[in-house]
Order: structure tokens, then sequence, then C-alpha cells
């Protein structure tokens, strides 16, 4: 016996349900996947599901400001398989800058404590338009699109204070100098508009990370 679940392509055409025991191995699998979340949860105290950012084993002094890291490595319970998620708390210098980056595998949500924050993502090649520049107010979020490059700016005199929250555990990061800069000069050139002598990329300065991130 077949059931009817609808109407196929051709107006008037039967369309036959999934086979019942297909649709009960699937209830049955999923019960098993949501045991082992259960499971997985357990073994971690109530205290593995809140975080202190900007301790002395999660920060990074840089001379923009401070970041302070969420990750499965700093705290494992981010990778459970119903959570895979990180964050960057991020206090920037009043006019300062977090460099052109971007998350490979992650879209980024950033809430604003505190400041102005000038919000810019690059879209793909051959869109409409080149970039989307947001202004994020206290109280404000921003969303960034998965694997587009993109920089924040502190636009306020006081310094600035918002949380990124990634949707992946492991989102990756490329900072968009330094990747560039492994490259070979003529490549390195050529990208950066300057022609394809290899002497041009000498007009951007040393190529390499421009500053050294250190935990404080």
């Amino acid at each position: 016996m077949r059931f009817l679940c609808g109407r196929g392509a051709r107006a008037g055409e039967p369309t036959a349900c999934p086979p019942i025991g297909a649709i009960a191995s699937a209830i049955i699998v999923r019960s098993f996947n949501d045991k082992s979340n259960n499971a997985i949860r357990a073994t971690y105290s109530p205290s593995a599901f809140k975080f202190s950012p900007f301790q002395s084993t999660n920060t990074l002094s840089l001379p923009i400001g401070n970041l302070s890291l969420g990750t499965v490595d700093s705290d494992p319970v981010l990778g459970s398989p119903d959570i895979q998620m990180s964050y960057v708390a991020v206090k920037l210098n009043g006019g300062a800058t977090l460099p052109a980056h971007t998350h490979p595998r992650a879209a980024e949500m950033d809430y604003m404590v505190y400041g102005v924050l000038k919000n810019s993502f690059v879209e793909e090649f051959g869109s409409a338009r080149a970039k989307v520049d947001v202004t994020l107010n206290a109280g404000e979020v921003g969303v960034i699109p998965e694997g587009l490059m993109h920089a924040q700016t502190c636009v306020a005199h006081e310094g600035c204070f918002f949380i990124a929250v990634l949707n992946s555990a492991d989102p990756g990061t490329q900072l968009s100098q330094s990747s560039i800069c492994q490259l070979d000069a003529m490549q390195v050139a050529t990208s950066l508009g300057n022609g394809k002598s290899p002497s041009a990329a000498t007009a951007f300065g040393p190529c390499t990370l421009f500053f050294a991130p250190t935990m404080s």
C-alpha cells in the first residue's frame, strides 16, 4: 500500500510518501543524537556554560586595544554538537581599527556594549555594490556574512567595546594583509595594484603582520 503525499511535477501525477521504515529510522537516529547531546552536556559543570572575558589566559593585548577569545580550545563546551559557537570580546581604542580579515567558516554577529563602531564588509566580486558600511551604537547589533572580508573602526573618542559571536566552533581567521604577504613579491605587487614589478611591493612597507599579538 502506498500513501499519496501530494502531486508531482505534472498536474495530476501522484507522489508517494517516503517508506514508513525510513521515517521511523530518521526518528530513531534523531533520538539517539539527542541522547548523545544530553550525555555530552552532562559532562560539563554548570560553570562551563558561562564565560569571563579579559582574563590573563584568554586576552590578546594589541596596540589597537584588547581582544578576548572564547574558542573550543579555551572553552570546550563551545564545540558541543548542539552549540558550535565561538566569540570575541573586543575593546578598541578610540580611532583604532581592527584590520581587514575574514572568517572562512562563520558568519559574525556584533553586539555593541558601548562606543560607536563603523562596521564594514566587502561584497563578492560582481556584486551591484562594492561594500556595506554600518554604524553601530551602544545596544545595537550588526551582522557580517560568512567568508566576507571586513574591518571595524572605533569612531568614538572614549573607545569601543563590542562582542562578536560566530556561528562555528572553528570559524577560522585570515588577516587580509598578512595573507597576501605570503605570496611572492610580484604577486603581492600585482594583487595590491602596483603593477608587475617585484620591487613595487616595497611601496607598502614591510610585508609582515603589522602587529604582534601577545597574551596580556
